[in-house]
């Protein structure tokens, strides 16, 4: 059965690792919708013709996708296209950042997951931290709000802030999460994401430090309020990028 995207969609492979860069362009083409699910993609005897490399490249690069859990593969039959639920959490950078622009519905299902979930897991942090655990926290936050770093640097300083605050919770469900989302937040699609919104560290590092400063003097629920409030400076920050219209709409 021959696919409906044509072939000629896709130019030759660039990078010294050829199948990486092949898997990419077929990754971006299921992400764009050009092979929805159910769909197959070419065969590998047209795609390496198309990329000018061999066959057993093209074969790599279908394993990328295989492992990413995008397609699957079948002795004697063209890769088939998985529905994107099922595919790894590695595809999200990409789901979120690909073809040189940010989807705006898939930057806004991530904010809508993560924005709860890190506010229980520092609700969790503040009930069980140390003084020791909270002094570093607040150097955390004092690197975050220095207007004299780098913009990026101070971004590392917030990546590193949330790992410290699952470290606090003690819980390893929760560190294991942090790092990943760690990893995600300084990934390339989400550094471009992040540079296209307005600059919001000193204010995310003045509720921050609020957030700690109640923490010490016992008053709990301010503690939360201005936790809170750090969360919906991180969201506004996104969602004025997704209303000014450099993003990609959902389809």
């Amino acid at each position: 059965m021959t696919s409906a995207v044509e072939i000629a969609d896709f130019r030759p492979a660039a990078r010294r690792r050829v199948h990486e860069d092949i898997a990419e362009q077929l990754r971006d083409a299921i992400l764009d919708g050009r092979f929805p699910a159910g769909s197959k993609l070419p065969p590998e005897r047209e795609m390496a013709i198309k990329f000018k490399v061999n066959r057993t490249t093209i074969s790599y690069a279908i394993r990328v996708l295989e492992g990413l859990n995008l397609v699957c593969v079948r002795q004697g039959d063209a890769a088939t296209v998985q529905p994107l639920v099922n595919a790894s959490f590695d595809v999200l950078p990409a789901m979120i950042f690909h073809g040189g622009r940010v989807d705006a519905g898939v930057l806004q299902e991530v904010l809508e997951v993560t924005r709860p979930l890190v506010f229980e897991m520092a609700k969790l942090a503040l009930e069980r931290s140390t003084k020791v655990q909270i002094e570093a926290l607040s150097a955390l936050s004092g690197r975050m709000g220095d207007e004299d770093l780098e913009d990026d640097d101070r971004a590392a300083a917030g990546r590193d802030l949330l790992v410290a605050i699952a470290d606090m919770t003690g819980n390893r469900v929760w560190r294991m999460l942090a790092r990943r989302l760690q990893a995600l937040l300084a990934s390339d699609p989400l550094q471009e994401a992040r540079r296209g919104v307005r600059k919001n560290h000193t204010r995310l590092a003045v509720f921050v430090s609020e957030s700690i400063e109640h923490h010490k003097a016992g008053r709990r629920e301010k503690a939360l309020g201005a936790l809170r409030r750090a969360l919906e400076v991180l969201g506004q920050g996104f969602n004025d990028y997704v209303q000014s219209g450099p993003a990609m709409r959902r389809r």
